[in-house]
């Protein structure tokens, strides 16, 4: 099939459209008198129940038009959002969204036109980094109350651009836009709203579970892979269709688009797995039935291990990041190269990347803060894997892997708890202190307490923080009511002061 391009003149008028969708049409899913019907098919039914139980957390409703060229590509889009207070202690003066986009890491383009509150317009501020956006209320939001939100925007995104990870990125004819759209922050009782602008390394993205309902247009010839699960797909006869996406309680909303992207799929416990990839790279179908051979395995071993997945579907992407992998809720892509290579390291970047669907995506952490929460706990998720696969002396093998780089490294520099935030490590100590040592707390406490407790308190801990935002205090909570009290020492020895309360 030919790849077609949007010329400027057309990127200009879907844009105008785009930009022109009234706030009125973005409250599909809010009015609704069963507005869980919507989401029903990109969850599994045994888990219905959990959206009325999270009725009050963020509903987003996303009209975004993609046009394409090769020089750039852009998004116009309308946002309506349906923010309920949740913080008992507090009534809000203000909303914050993060305009991710615009973080130097990111390299985007994210610029915001009108923006409504309850119906009336406002003016927002705008921090110097452009990435932390302050909207007035019109009045103060108490406890349990909602107010609906409207913003119109647009973000560009420049061909060949490459910042850190290219995690937001076109390049290679692969369109990556993570947090393509305003994403609310996170309200922290006695802190106030979350407005971290660094960004020299890992994941930058806070934020709460929600519901997102999207309306998506694409050049016809671009295939797309996100977060949640396609309900229709309808041909515009202008060249460009429209997908309408369902993502519930999901963190955030993240897709992926391409003209060259072929997809395979498969089931495994219920859910859709998905691999796209290029076609045209070397060994393309041997490593896409690989790709997806091991995350059914993965995502098999961690049901079991830790609780099951909810969602109908989860989509693995070959993109040309540079970061061997990177996690999303209900999707997650593999670098080419690593993809290309078809090797041991590729069945690990899957089954970590795998691993974060339950830590990060549906056991949240404030990744910049607190990285060792969803990061070493995905890398002991691996060994856990590999201990599924292949038995007891390869876990210990996979421990001992860690182990080796772990004391390298500290045999040439200092070492550190694993529980410090990004900024306090240097770029190398962050790997070795959170990737190496990280995975080998856990081991210590399988040690301590034997493994099958360890996976007990794990599944506790999960069932206890599963869509919620776990904070150190809570999985030491959770551990001592699952294993001892005393596991409090192991904690300070290894993660380092955790306060309580």
């Amino acid at each position: 099939m030919p790849r077609r391009y949007l010329h400027r003149a057309a990127l200009l008028a879907l844009l105008a459209l785009a930009l022109a969708l009234s706030a009125g049409a973005g409250v599909r899913a809010q009015s609704s008198a069963d507005w869980t019907a919507l989401y029903r098919p990109a969850l599994l039914p045994d888990f219905w129940g959990d959206m009325e139980a999270w009725a009050d957390a963020p509903r987003y409703t996303l009209d975004l038009m993609l046009a394409v060229n090769a020089e750039e590509a852009v998004i116009g889009g309308q946002a309506t959002v349906r923010y309920t207070n949740r913080a008992p202690s507090a009534t809000l003066e203000t909303l914050v969204f993060r305009l991710y986009p615009n973080l130097d890491s990111f390299g985007g383009e994210m610029t915001v036109g009108r923006v409504t509150v309850a119906g009336q317009t406002v003016t927002p501020q705008l921090d110097a980094t452009r990435s932390v956006l302050t909207l007035p209320l019109p009045r103060p939001l108490g406890y349990g109350e909602s107010v609906d939100v409207a913003l119109s925007f647009r973000v560009r995104v420049v061909a060949g651009r490459e910042r850190l990870y290219a995690q937001f990125s076109y390049l290679d004819e692969v369109l990556a836009l993570p947090n393509a759209y305003p994403l609310l922050s996170v309200y922290e009782a006695g802190a106030g709203w979350w407005e971290e602008v660094a960004h020299p390394q890992g994941d930058a993205v806070f934020s709460e579970t929600g519901f997102y309902d999207v309306r998506l247009t694409v050049p016809a010839d671009w295939q797309v892979a996100a977060s949640g699960t396609t309900l229709t797909e309808r041909d515009n006869g202008d060249g460009t269709r429209t997908l309408h996406i369902a993502a519930p309680l999901m963190r955030e909303f993240a897709w992926f688009a391409s003209p060259r992207y072929a997809t395979l799929s498969a089931e495994q416990d219920g859910v859709t797995v998905r691999c796209h990839y290029d076609p045209a790279r070397p060994q393309a179908e041997t490593n896409a039935e690989m790709a997806l051979r091991v995350t059914r395995e993965a995502v098999r071993t961690y049901n079991r291990a830790f609780g099951r997945y909810p969602f109908a579907e989860l989509d693995v992407v070959q993109t040309p990041n540079r970061a061997a992998g990177i996690e999303y809720p209900g999707v997650f892509v593999v670098a080419s190269p690593v993809w290309d290579a078809g090797d041991d390291f590729f069945a690990f970047v899957l089954a970590h990347e795998t691993a974060h669907q339950w830590w990060y995506s549906l056991v949240g952490n404030d990744p910049v803060r607190t990285p060792w929460m969803d990061e070493a706990l995905a890398q002991f998720s691996v060994a856990l894997y590999i201990r599924a696969q292949e038995g007891e002396a390869a876990y210990q093998a996979a421990l001992e892997s860690y182990r080796r780089e772990y004391t390298r490294y500290i045999e040439q520099y200092p070492d550190q708890v694993i529980g410090l935030p990004v900024s306090a490590y240097p770029q190398d100590a962050y790997f070795f202190m959170v990737y190496q040592k990280g995975p080998l707390f856990y081991a210590a406490l399988a040690d301590e307490y034997g493994l099958e407790a360890l996976l007990g308190a794990l599944r506790d801990y999960f069932a206890a923080y599963r869509y919620r935002i776990a904070y150190p205090e809570d999985i030491l909570s959770e551990f001592e009511r699952s294993l001892d009290y005393g596991v409090d020492a192991l904690f300070a020895e290894w993660v380092g002061v955790v306060p309580v309360g």
